[in-house]
């Protein structure tokens, strides 16, 4: 886990240095240019400093070992932080809509500008580079702030694309344009925030396993000698990794050691080779005839 959370740092670290950059050409184009779609993809890297920082954040806290007030550790600080990057998104998208609504109303015109042009280049560049590293060390590592800056990257590459038609539309004389992509960039981010929320909320509100999962959880535990039915499989997400809680039946007349050993290899057998879980916890229940 202490290399996951490295990765978090890495990612965050080249993020806000990245996106710092970017954030001053993308304004400083837009505003000299009176561009909206620049300059809403210019608050857009704003909200990506904030992103980066919250993540960067999010892995240290994260990476904290166990405590008696975390028995479970510090794992769902990275669903808090991603949620929070989310939320902010959302925020920045909301105010940079009011801009572009303006300057269709206003009917505002858009000088071509090659400033505009290279700086979109760069930033298309740019955020590709970092998507591809990002998705690399989220294949590695499954962590679900990396994922999220992925998914951020991998969307200013289509919103500065989108940024970049407007620009060359504007030769023209679409300068409508310009303002229609700034409220289509908005509404984009609007939608990826909600989906990161969405994805955070399912940990952070205890969402279990898929249906599927359990199937194959009970599979493999009705194998081992001594378990005579399952009577419920669950899971409890803590962090990027599960608790397992399983009640099984046994005969009634076994010895408490005899059923305790079958416990501790239900335990075994759930935590070989399945890094997706952190515990297993198994109650053992004595098979009586059912009502």
């Amino acid at each position: 886990m202490e290399d996951r959370f490295s990765a978090g740092k890495k990612v965050a670290s080249l993020g806000i240095a990245v996106n710092i950059l970017l954030l001053i050409f993308k304004l400083t184009a837009g505003y000299s240019a009176g561009s909206q779609a620049m300059i809403a993809d210019g608050f857009n890297s704003l909200g990506d400093v904030f992103a980066s920082a919250v993540t960067l954040f999010g892995s240290l806290y994260a990476a904290k070992p166990k405590d008696a007030d975390h028995v479970w550790g510090h794992g769902k600080a990275e669903y808090l932080a991603s949620m929070i990057i989310g939320f902010s998104m959302i925020a920045m998208a909301v105010y940079t809509i009011s801009g572009s609504v303006g300057s269709l109303i206003e009917q505002s015109t858009l000088e071509f500008s090659w400033w505009l042009v290279g700086v979109a280049a760069v930033t298309i560049a740019a955020k590709a580079s970092l998507y591809a590293f990002c998705i690399k060390k989220n294949r590695q590592y499954k962590s679900v702030l990396i994922k999220a800056n992925a998914q951020d990257h991998r969307n200013d590459v289509f919103v500065t694309s989108g940024t970049l038609i407007a620009i060359f539309l504007s030769v023209l004389g679409f300068h409508w344009v310009d303002g229609a992509i700034g409220i289509a960039i908005s509404c984009w981010i609007i939608y990826s925030g909600f989906m990161i929320i969405r994805e955070s909320a399912r940990v952070l509100m205890d969402t279990g396993s898929d249906a599927r999962t359990l199937e194959e959880y009970k599979d493999e535990i009705l194998r081992i000698d001594g378990v005579d039915h399952i009577d419920s499989v669950s899971t409890k997400p803590v962090g990027a990794k599960i608790i397992l809680i399983v009640k099984v039946s046994v005969d009634k007349d076994m010895t408490v050691i005899e059923s305790h050993k079958i416990a501790k290899a239900i335990e075994l057998e759930m935590m070989h080779d399945r890094a997706e879980i952190d515990d297993v916890i198994v109650h053992i229940n004595p098979d009586l005839p059912h009502v």
